[in-house]
């Protein structure tokens, strides 16, 4: 099964500044801080300092051992020690120091579309143009721990149950799972908030 990855409200989430990306990866590379589109940046990266601030309206305090954020992940020491093999074949593990010690930035670098995993029969256009729903070519994927597609601007994290069960199995904390994949936010919509 493919899962879209989300934050989990309940943690705090990674931020990386783009004035710092800016400052330490120069101006070709700083577009890192906004910019999920999945390119390598491993040959220039200079640690960055990020910072962990609760998501909109809550008022989480704890320190995740991973954190969704714009199309990338946040592992911490612990996180990286159980998921690195499945992520290392799928993108690249960037050093990164907060104010509790280090950690990691995901990148991931493995698209759906070069994989040639997008479903057409399941992807769909409202009519006025705009993508209304999507989905993948689980076969095509099964190898693939972690991916990005094209279709949700590289914004969105996907995933193989081998990465959700790497994930569950090392009792880590941080980041949902969700199997409707084309939907951005993870609660079903219509859900009284």
């Amino acid at each position: 099964m493919i899962y879209r990855i989300h934050h989990d409200e309940n943690y705090l989430m990674h931020l990386v500044h783009p004035v710092e990306s800016m400052r330490k990866l120069g101006e070709k590379y700083g577009v890192f801080a906004f910019n999920a589109e999945p390119k390598p940046y491993a040959s220039v990266w200079t640690p960055l300092q990020i910072e962990f601030h609760a998501s909109e309206g809550k008022k989480s305090k704890a320190m995740p051992d991973v954190s969704e954020h714009f199309g990338r992940l946040f592992l911490s020491e612990r996180a990286c020690q159980a998921l690195k093999v499945r992520l290392e074949t799928c993108g690249e593990l960037l050093p990164v120091t907060h104010k509790n010690g280090t950690g990691y930035i995901f990148n991931p670098l493995i698209t759906a579309e070069q994989l040639g995993a997008i479903d057409d029969k399941l992807t769909s256009h409202d009519q006025h143009g705009n993508l209304a729903h999507f989905g993948f070519v689980e076969a095509k994927l099964k190898d693939t721990a972690i991916f990005k597609t094209r279709l949700d601007t590289w914004t969105g994290l996907f995933c193989s149950d081998m990465l959700k069960q790497a994930y569950e199995n090392a009792g880590l904390t941080g980041i949902t799972f969700h199997p409707d994949v084309s939907n951005p936010i993870g609660a079903p919509h219509g859900t009284l908030q």
